[in-house]
């Protein structure tokens, strides 16, 4: 298998507090990942270094999925750690949470879709997605400035689903991604170092999206185990590893994964109709 190439334009040096890594500047390419995976593979990416790229013919999703991303949005990857919060399941839980922190900073409150959503005024403006390779972590993550670049959204695959929105930055990606990534890493420094995840829980449940309302959990993975065919029930919160807890006439149930959806979609759009 040949190794995606590497098309750096411009490496910065990034200062925050007494920590110093590389943010790498790239045209077009695969993935952020795959650049990011490269780098590693290279020694050149340290914990804390980060990647973004011009575009993406090939960018990364749950459940394999892969999609076209235009030029204008972030496409970055940010190596972690492997250290609490970022130690366990709940890793990108813990990622999303200090994300939402940064955004917060610059005006921009989000909310959390479990697993992995950042949502904006009501639609997905941005997500993430963890990879581990042999003791080492890697995070992509993705944000929609200005307007959403057409694609295949959430809400025209998955009934119920949030709809798309975006950051209203104009300045573009390689402006804002080096500033998002420094303050990420000073807000770890304060707040995150060497916290478990159970510590951050009830902050991350105060951003939870939907929570207290009925959602259908497709393709669930769940303790008690779920039918297959899906789960229906209220979001009552997060446990203490990051899952996230629903509960309906049968109990509670613990999910690990899934795809969440709004139960009652249907019923709105049908008084509508």
């Amino acid at each position: 298998m040949t190794s995606p190439q590497i098309d750096i334009r411009e490496t910065i040096s990034l200062e925050a507090g007494e920590r110093r890594s590389p943010l790498f500047l790239c045209g077009p390419g695969t993935s952020s990942m795959d650049v990011a995976w490269r780098l590693i593979d290279q020694d050149r990416l340290p914990v804390w270094g980060a990647v973004l790229l011009e575009s993406q013919t090939a960018g990364r999703g749950r459940m394999g999925r892969v999609w076209q991303s235009p030029g204008g949005h972030i496409y970055g990857a940010l190596r972690l750690p492997v250290e609490p919060p970022f130690d366990g399941p709940g890793a990108s839980l813990a990622l999303a949470l200090g994300l939402a922190g940064v955004l917060e900073d610059f005006g921009w409150p989000v909310s959390l879709k479990w697993p992995n959503d950042l949502i904006y005024e009501g639609g997905k403006t941005g997500g993430l997605l963890l990879e581990s390779k042999k003791g080492r972590l890697v995070a992509g993550i993705g944000f929609n400035l200005g307007s959403p670049p057409p694609g295949d959204w959430p809400a025209e695959r998955d009934p119920g689903a949030p709809g798309p929105s975006a950051l209203p930055f104009s300045g573009g990606p390689a402006a804002l991604w080096p500033a998002l990534v420094k303050k990420f890493i000073m807000l770890y420094n304060e707040k995150f170092q060497s916290r478990p995840l159970a510590d951050l829980i009830p902050a991350a449940e105060a951003l939870l999206h939907w929570r207290g309302r009925t959602v259908t959990v497709a393709q669930p993975a769940s303790v008690p185990p779920a039918p297959e065919s899906g789960l229906t029930g209220r979001i009552v919160g997060l446990g203490p590893e990051g899952y996230l807890r629903l509960a309906n006439a049968e109990g509670e149930f613990h999910l690990w994964s899934g795809t969440v959806c709004l139960a009652d979609y249907f019923q709105i759009h049908s008084r509508t109709l």
